[in-house]
């Protein structure tokens, strides 16, 4: 909004973690402004005359207490706000900020894992209570988005008012049934709408001709991914099923039932150039034979292809194909969450970056980070980067993180000659784009764009209720900015497939014998296994 209304203002956001310091922030300020002595003193202000900065401090509340009570990084804002400054600690020197403003957001202080702010910090600030917006809000603002959207499409125009409804009731009730209380990830916010939106946009531009029936198939399509793949239990998931369909034959009575909603519900481009509906055998077949030359060129170990395996891959894909798809994956160790990624990754031709930890690894220095940085702005390189939880070794790490997926860029992360390089190689890469942009300011926002369009995160958990509660509370960028796939553990059914599938193919004594069809009692005795063979 600062940038469109206020045109002398740069906004510039960072999100607060359980771990923010106020190291953060002088960072951020080191590096959006300069400092210049003054007849008054050393002052701090932007770089460019007349130009405010505006430091958007977004999860104000997490960070921790400390053994006397204080969250540091707040007295530290509390001492800006109040007195216009602050000592520098390097020379004690008192700095003046001039055209440099703070504004915060917070979750109340009730929800997990937040603190309440001290009233010494409060008396300077304006609070104002904002609250999600309601059902009728809800339909004003992605009405306008849908009625938009739908101007590609004219015939179909006369639905944006249905379509609406029929997004706002899905989230309403999902929003209702499914809270933290159950799981910590059961988290919405209009953020879903708003992806849905997104989603059913980016089906659309494929679409020249389209019947009212393969529109409510996108509407479901992208329902079912936003609503549906996060959920753990299958009677949570056949509930979002139900009422997808309820709501589709509500809103659209005159559609054909199967046309609109018949399961399974597939779209990708990998059998053409456009992001279309495809049949789930033919998807297979292409599926499988990627898959072969995929474990002969990277793993050297057979996969086995199911239905639960199609539908992750598909999932995993959607989301490399949006610009700051970033992937929240939970399920147990050896599910395939990283084998999987890798494979979409391979197949869409990205970069796979991995962390690699050693006996002396230390997340200190984050020259992982800026290696992947440098690749994906730099380069222009397609990278994904997967990354562990037990990667995590330190709480620094994780807050870098929270601000890269919110920003896409992390502030403080290259200093000194580390940004000098930095800047050369934007030059470079802009350069071979076709762009003369001579300022730090210019290059570093062409690198910043660059990091959102080439980087994917998949980020992979196990599925600890403790763990998930955990991070929900401390990193919630985590979970508000990734898309969450809920792997769990492979079904019966799956592990039957991958046995079948290895043992059909012995050579038997008894030519005459053929595998049934059916599935013995025994495979539900042998959990212990994996469908995929590769760590994840």
């Amino acid at each position: 909004i600062g940038r469109a209304v206020l045109p002398d203002m740069e906004v510039v956001g960072l999100n607060f973690s359980s771990a923010t310091t106020q190291d953060l922030l002088l960072k951020t300020l080191d590096h959006y402004c300069e400092y210049r002595r003054t007849p008054r003193g050393m002052v701090l202000a932007p770089a460019q005359i007349g130009k405010w900065l505006v430091l958007f401090c977004d999860e104000i509340n997490l960070p921790d207490v400390d053994k006397c009570g204080t969250q540091r990084v707040i007295s530290f804002l509390r001492q800006i706000v109040q007195d216009g400054g602050f000592y520098r600690a390097s020379d004690q020197t008192w700095i003046a900020l001039e055209r440099i403003q703070i504004v915060g957001a917070c979750n109340p202080p009730t929800d997990p894992g937040r603190k309440p702010l001290s009233h010494r910090f409060l008396r300077h600030v304006p609070v104002v209570y904002v609250d999600y917006p309601g059902p009728l809000s809800l339909k004003q603002i992605y009405g306008t988005f849908n009625r938009a959207m739908l101007k590609r499409v004219p015939h179909l125009r006369q639905f944006a008012e249905p379509l609406t409804d029929a997004m706002v009731d899905v989230y309403a009730r999902s929003q209702q049934r499914f809270t933290q209380d159950m799981q910590p990830h059961y988290i919405y916010s209009p953020r879903e709408m708003t992806r849905w939106v997104r989603g059913i946009s980016e089906a659309l531009q494929a679409q020249d001709s389209l019947a009212v029936e393969g529109l409510v198939r996108i509407w479901a399509h992208e329902g079912l991914r936003l609503f549906q793949d996060r959920l753990v239990h299958d009677e949570e998931r056949v509930w979002t099923s139900q009422q997808i369909d309820s709501t589709a034959m509500t809103l659209f009575p005159t559609i054909d039932r199967d046309a609109a909603l018949k399961r399974p519900i597939l779209f990708s481009n990998w059998l053409s150039r456009e992001y279309v509906p495809v049949g789930q055998e033919e998807l297979r077949e292409y599926v499988k034979a990627r898959l072969k030359v995929f474990y002969e060129e990277e793993l050297d170990v057979p996969l086995v292809l199911f239905n639960e395996v199609l539908d992750h891959v598909l999932r995993i894909d959607r989301i490399f194909r949006q610009p700051q798809g970033h992937l929240l994956l939970i399920g147990v160790s050896g599910a395939g969450k990283t084998t999987l990624s890798r494979f979409v990754a391979w197949i869409n031709g990205l970069k796979v970056y991995q962390i690699k930890v050693h006996n002396k690894y230390s997340g200190a220095d984050f020259d992982d980070l800026r290696t992947v940085l440098r690749r994906a702005g730099c380069r222009g390189e397609k990278i994904c980067f997967i990354m562990d939880e037990s990667n995590v070794l330190d709480s620094g790490f994780l807050e870098r993180m929270n601000t890269l997926l919110a920003n896409g860029e992390v502030p403080g992360l290259f200093e000194g000659d580390e940004y000098t390089t930095l800047m050369t190689q934007c030059k470079e890469g802009s350069q071979r784009d076709g762009l003369m942009l001579d300022s730090a300011d210019e290059l570093y926002k062409w690198f910043t764009n660059q990091v959102i369009r080439n980087l994917h995160v998949v980020f992979t958990m196990n599925p600890s209720s403790e763990g998930l509660k955990d991070r929900a509370a401390t990193s919630p960028a985590l979970f508000n900015r990734c898309v969450l796939n809920w792997f769990g553990d492979w079904s019966t059914h799956a592990f039957f497939h991958v046995g079948r599938e290895f043992t059909q193919k012995l050579d038997l004594e008894n030519s005459l014998w053929h595998p049934p069809d059916f599935r013995p009692s025994c495979t539900r005795s042998c959990r212990s296994r994996r469908p995929i063979a590769s760590s994840s």
